[in-house]
């Protein structure tokens, strides 16, 4: 061989010096700690990883029994395995330098360079055995949270399908432990059809992604065959790199309180009802005295709008509401009465959505409305007060009416029995000759009737409007000779009076009560007379009349030529009690017309009046033809 090729020995020496150098380097760099241990069992050699594990400094620990640096209820392990020393690996515990416990992997094997010595490794595992015990803990605690809250338990194994399901968790659903198999599709089948897809959702979103929390409320089939509703709550439990290994969680039966909830929903719905279709306004207000809610019939009576209302401060509300008020008045709510009256006008000129121009109706066409406001007080967070609004407008109006009606015909009556009682105590305290006698007899009559005529036409009105008794009985009849009768019952013999009858041979055939209309029709002849001065004409007209889209009427028309009416008084004609003031002079009761209008009402009729003053009145009462077949074209008689 060339001398070139030939290892010297000190070569030799220099290269096996080099690979001890990397691995005792490489030995210094590991984590787990390397060791050897002599037969006495001692410490021989150790690399760094032991001092940053134990806290104990190498030096210290070599030549030192490995016993002393074992937590003591270990030890006889370590004798155990050093004993078989064959490649064994168990885990151990020690006591680090102040005095804590480490967890280790211990692997050991034989020391070929050490007779009865061995050599191994020491791998720290604290970190993951603490955790195994934390979650051990973990599950305890949440199994003994569910057992005390009655909740059913279920742990779930993503990778294996393999479900637990506690015993209680079937019990909710009425079946034993072993009527139902612990896996995932055990679950799956039970879900409601129209739970399934959004709860299936849920659950994956969970799965796949950061969240570790699940929850999700479903019906689940019972044993029965009914529907258990159900909280499903879990955790999951992730790997390093985050996917999802296992769930644990709980169930816990929510039906009886699902149905409490549908039945307060139920509830809340019926009251939502009733505040958007009361008939009176109601105005909420939250506990910082701002309006929360407003109902349909309160903008209807202010005019007001939503957008105007909600959420706003209760002073500027009410500084609205003053604006509503009549000149002269302010919008103030007394709470400590049952309730405050108020009078507002609509801020769109509009009550309830119509303009009440009707002159009518009930107080007129001034368009201001009466409320009644009461104040209702709540303890509680979202609604402090309850205002509640009712119009009382008609009902005020009726009161009024009421007094006036009762100290108007205390006033009609007490004038002809004024007359009566002072005729009669002449009569009882004074002697007259027979003329005289006779004279005062016939004011007492004649007074005396007008008592009857009002008190039986006030009767009369009070039944019809109380709807008492049988009041008209309709029949079809001859329009024409009812109207014959009413004339021939009116003039009397020697009355000098005559009417002039402009009727055609047409028959007129209507539904009436013939009394009751010869009754109206004798009203309006007398007031024809009475208001005709100088024995004016007195004419009566029958007519067919045919209106565009709607039914035939027939008409019989009273047309006098006497003092008239200007249309303000038309306007009064209908009151009970009204007189002209121009008409003091001539006797009446001022209950006639109001009596004609009721008439007229019940046969579904209607009364037409035109007046000019000086020149005379047509009054006509209008009926439904009952030979009516259509209308084609317009004309009045």
């Amino acid at each position: 061989m060339k001398k070139g090729h030939i290892r010297t020995d000190t070569q030799a020496n220099a290269g096996l010096t080099c690979s001890e150098q990397r691995f005792k380097r490489l030995i210094e760099q590991l984590d787990q700690i390397v060791f050897t241990v002599n037969a006495e069992g001692c410490f021989t050699f150790l690399n760094p990883a032991w001092q940053a594990r134990t806290g104990y400094g190498v030096a210290e620990a070599i030549g030192m029994p490995v016993k002393n640096f074992i937590y003591p209820d270990d030890a006889p392990l370590w004798e155990q395995n050093v004993l078989i020393a064959e490649n064994t690996c168990f885990e151990i515990r020690f006591l680090d330098k102040y005095d804590n416990l480490v967890w280790f992997e211990a692997t050991v094997k034989p020391d070929p360079d050490q007779p009865q010595g061995f050599l191994g490794e020491l791998l720290d595992i604290t970190g993951r055995i603490r955790s195994a015990e934390e979650l051990r803990a973990s599950k305890e605690r949440f199994s003994l949270a569910a057992t005390a809250s009655n909740d059913g338990i279920w742990d779930w194994d993503i990778k294996t399908d393999e479900v637990y399901f506690s015993p209680r968790w079937k019990e909710m659903l009425g079946y034993a432990d072993d009527e139902l198999e612990n896996r995932y599709a055990t679950w799956y089948n039970l879900i409601h059809p129209d739970d399934l897809t959004a709860t299936i959702a849920s659950l994956t979103a969970c799965l796949e992604g950061n969240s570790t929390l699940y929850e999700s409320v479903h019906r689940l089939r019972n044993k029965s065959g009914g529907w258990s509703w159900i909280l499903d709550r879990g955790i999951v439990m992730r790997d390093a790199s985050g996917q999802a290994l296992r769930m644990a969680g709980s169930h816990a039966d929510i039906t009886h309180l699902k149905h409490i909830e549908e039945q307060l929903l139920a509830r809340k719905q019926e009251l939502n009802t009733i505040f958007s279709i009361s008939p009176d306004g109601i105005v909420t207000l939250t506990s910082d005295n701002l309006i929360s809610s407003v109902n349909p019939r309160f903008l209807s009576m202010t005019g007001l709008s939503q957008e105007q209302l909600m959420r706003l401060p209760e002073q500027e509300w009410l500084s609205k509401m003053t604006a509503l008020c009549p000149a002269g008045r302010s919008f103030a709510i007394d709470e400590n009465r049952p309730y405050t009256l108020v009078q507002i006008q609509p801020a769109n000129g509009f009550v309830d959505g119509q303009c009440d121009a009707n002159p009518d109706s009930v107080g007129g066409n001034t368009g201001v409305q009466t409320l009644k406001v009461t104040v209702c007080k709540l303890a509680n967070e979202s609604i402090s007060k309850v205002l509640y609004f009712r119009d009382v407008t008609i009902e005020t109006e009726i009161d009024r009416m009421k007094s006036e009606f009762l100290s108007t015909s205390a006033h009609e009556l007490r004038t002809p029995m004024s007359s009566v009682y002072g005729f009669t105590e002449l009569l009882l305290t004074r002697t007259f000759d027979q003329a005289t006698t006779q004279e005062i007899l016939r004011n007492i009559y004649q007074q005396s009737a007008c008592l009857v005529r009002m008190i039986n036409d006030l009767l009369d009105l009070a039944k019809i409007e109380a709807g008492i008794g049988n009041i008209i009985h309709l029949e079809t009849q001859a329009l024409d000779a009812v109207a014959k009768q009413a004339i021939a019952e009116f003039m009397v013999q020697g009355d000098d009076r005559t009417v002039k009858a402009m009727f055609t041979n047409e028959a007129y055939l209507v539904d009436i009560d013939a009394d009751q209309i010869k009754r109206a029709l004798t009203n309006i002849i007398s007031n024809a007379f009475k208001y005709s001065p100088d024995g004016g004409e007195v004419s009566i007209t029958l007519c067919r009349r045919q209106l565009i889209g709607k039914p035939d009427e027939v008409g019989v028309l009273v047309k006098d030529h006497g003092i008239g009416m200007t249309q303000e008084q038309v306007g009064h004609l209908f009151e009970r009690f009204w007189r002209a003031s121009n008409t003091s002079h001539i006797t009446g009761t001022g209950l006639g017309m109001s009596l004609v209008k009721e008439i007229m009402a019940l046969h579904h009729g209607h009364v037409e009046v035109n007046s000019t003053p000086g020149i005379g009145t047509e009054i006509g009462l209008w009926f439904k033809s009952s030979t009516s077949e259509g209308v084609t074209y317009a004309h009045h008689c």
